[in-house]
């Protein structure tokens, strides 16, 4: 038999480069039963009066990490990958990164900024076919629908307005507007948010939600509705007066002021009760709004959906729906709630245990509260152009340049303008 040729020096390079690339391959084919490590890119907005630093990192995995930690369970292959966007921020960035491919498979988010990204081509609409939409309030699920139907995103949990107080110096919350005022006269400072979504809470609490809805749905309110409007403008007003009373410019500066210690009470969200507890300890007392004798506080709480990106792939968005999809089911959804105690499920048949903790009672309540709120929320969204006219408005109003009868006027005149 001939002896067969040495391979030349050539022909074992070429072997040698390719071994390792054969490995590969049958290592890929061997684990594709498996499946491959995938990556789900979550984008988090975050709100005016939060901070992106540490703190706020650690609040959201906090937040989030039970949910990534049961859905990597049933899909042990999927890592996570958390980016925070500023509210002014967030629609410009993702158009940038949708120009590079580079766009988000999933964003967290409040419903109005969802719709406004929905109605700019920002985000994909969420399909509303092989996702059961009946655990979601039918009202919730319409303000997060744009005029073709589109539905901008799925609800996953609701962030309520409350009061805070520091225990150590006010022991108990004030339960009334008058109560407040006179709180304050007792000497405890008391802070208030010029911002008009941080300042609404005080219209249910002075009867004046229905004539507000009227004036906002382009109807002229009855005389009684005005009168209404008028009695808000004219509390707002004299609270301005007292000494112990302040009108911050922004919810973020009233919030430093009672971490500092120069506030004993201000309106506060859930969202923010971890930063104020590190600051506070066992001081931070958590109660609802005051409330009036025209009825209770009409708090402003905020909707987190999860939107869908708009150019991720095949794969990414199967992964970001079936992700999406467990996240608002009721063991995730009570988990989700548990876990933070700073945030209640949006899925209306999950219960939760009131009776364990103040903190989460409050928030129940504070929800039952808002839903007064729901009709304005659906007609005026916070990026509304009135919304600005209207914090103008206000802030003439609270120091003294406006009388509450033409103030009211010229709010029922902007109100009707709808753009």
């Amino acid at each position: 038999m001939p002896h067969p040729r040495a391979p030349s020096q050539a022909t074992r390079r070429v072997a040698s480069r390719c071994v390792p690339v054969l490995a590969s391959l049958l290592l890929l084919g061997c684990g594709a039963g498996d499946g491959l490590p995938n990556e789900l890119y979550l984008g988090v907005e975050v709100n005016p009066d939060e901070r992106i630093d540490a703190g706020l990192r650690a609040d959201t995995l906090q937040r989030l990490g039970g949910l990534e930690a049961g859905y990597r369970q049933l899909h042990p292959n999927t890592r996570f990958q958390f980016s925070h966007y500023p509210e002014k921020e967030l629609e410009w960035a993702i158009r940038r990164r949708n120009l590079a491919g580079l766009g988000p498979d999933l964003l967290l988010l409040n419903g109005d900024a969802a719709v406004r990204m929905l109605n700019a081509g920002v985000i994909a609409p969420y399909p509303q076919t092989g996702v059961d939409l009946n655990p979601f309030d039918p009202q919730v699920l319409d303000r997060l629908r744009n005029p073709s139907g589109d539905l901008a995103g799925l609800p996953l949990l609701v962030e309520t307005q409350l009061a805070c107080f520091n225990r150590r110096r006010l022991p108990t919350a004030p339960a009334t507007l008058e109560q407040l005022l006179d709180t304050s006269a007792k000497g405890h400072p008391v802070g208030l948010s010029m911002e008009d979504y941080n300042l609404f809470w005080t219209v249910g609490s002075l009867g004046a939600v229905d004539a507000i809805n009227t004036a906002a749905a382009g109807r002229q309110p009855s005389w009684a509705q005005q009168q209404a409007i008028e009695r808000w403008l004219t509390w707002l007003q004299n609270a301005n007066i007292q000494q112990r009373v302040t009108f911050y410019a922004s919810q973020a500066s009233a919030e430093a002021e009672f971490q500092a210690g120069r506030l004993d009470w201000f309106p506060c969200r859930s969202a923010s009760i971890p930063r104020l507890r590190k600051a506070l300890g066992d001081g931070l007392g958590v109660a609802l709004l005051p409330g009036g004798e025209w009825g209770d506080a009409s708090p402003i709480n905020k909707l987190r959906v999860l939107a869908l990106g708009t150019n991720a792939s095949r794969s990414s968005r199967e992964r970001a729906l079936a992700f999406s999809r467990f996240s608002v089911n009721p063991l995730s959804q009570r988990s989700l709630t548990l876990g933070s105690q700073v945030v209640l499920p949006a899925n209306r048949f999950v219960r939760v245990p009131v009776s364990s903790s103040t903190v989460l009672s409050a928030m129940v309540t504070s929800a039952q509260q808002g839903s007064q709120t729901n009709t304005l929320e659906e007609l005026m969204h916070s990026n509304d152009p009135r919304m600005a006219e209207i914090q103008t408005l206000l802030t003439t109003l609270v120091f003294g340049e406006m009388q509450p009868t033409t103030t009211g006027q010229r709010l029922v005149a902007i109100l009707r303008n709808r753009p």
